[in-house]
C-alpha cells in the first residue's frame, strides 16, 4: 500500500485545526524546536501547516534559498534593523502650533525628548497633546508632524 502524502498533511492539519493556543504553541515548538512570542491562534496554526507540508514535500532548493538570503541580506528591514529615527523633532527651538476647540497651543522643542509647553516640560509630545486634550493622542499626529 503506498502512502498518500497528501491525505496524510490534510488529517495532520484537521487535527491541528482542533488544537488549543497551548496546544498550538506546544506543537510550534516541537516542529521549530524553539517557542513562539505569537498569541493569535490562527497565526499559529497557518505556521505549523506550512512546517508540516515543508516537511512532508521538502522546503526551497538550495539555489532558491541562497538567492532568497542574498535578498534579504541587501534589505535594512529584512535584517530587523532599526531604522535612524528623523532628528526633526530635536531641532532646539522648533515651534509647533494646534488649535484646539477655538485656542491655539504652542509647544517649543527645548531638546531631545524635552518639550516646553505652558512653562512646563515634557518627555514626548504625546504628553503635551494629553494634556491638551484629557485624553490620549498621537504627538505627532496631534501636532501634525510627519
Amino acid at each position: 500500500m503506498k502512502l498518500d502524502k497528501h491525505a496524510l498533511i490534510k488529517r495532520q492539519i484537521a487535527v491541528i485545526d482542533k488544537l488549543t493556543l497551548d496546544g498550538l504553541r506546544l506543537k510550534f515548538e516541537e516542529l521549530y524546536g524553539f517557542p513562539s512570542k505569537v498569541v493569535n491562534a490562527e497565526t499559529f496554526r497557518r505556521r505549523i501547516a506550512y512546517r508540516l507540508q515543508e516537511l512532508q514535500f521538502g522546503g526551497l532548493s538550495p539555489e532558491a534559498e541562497q538567492a532568497l538570503n542574498e535578498l534579504a541580506d541587501s534589505d535594512p528591514l529584512a535584517r530587523l534593523e532599526n531604522k535612524q529615527a528623523r532628528k526633526y523633532i530635536s531641532t532646539r527651538g522648533t515651534r509647533f502650533l494646534r488649535e484646539w476647540n477655538d485656542k491655539t497651543y504652542e509647544v517649543v522643542v527645548q531638546g531631545t525628548r524635552c518639550f516646553e509647553f505652558n512653562g512646563r516640560t515634557y518627555k514626548s509630545l504625546s504628553a503635551v497633546a494629553s494634556e491638551i486634550t484629557g485624553t490620549h493622542w498621537n504627538g505627532k499626529r496631534f501636532f501634525g508632524v510627519n
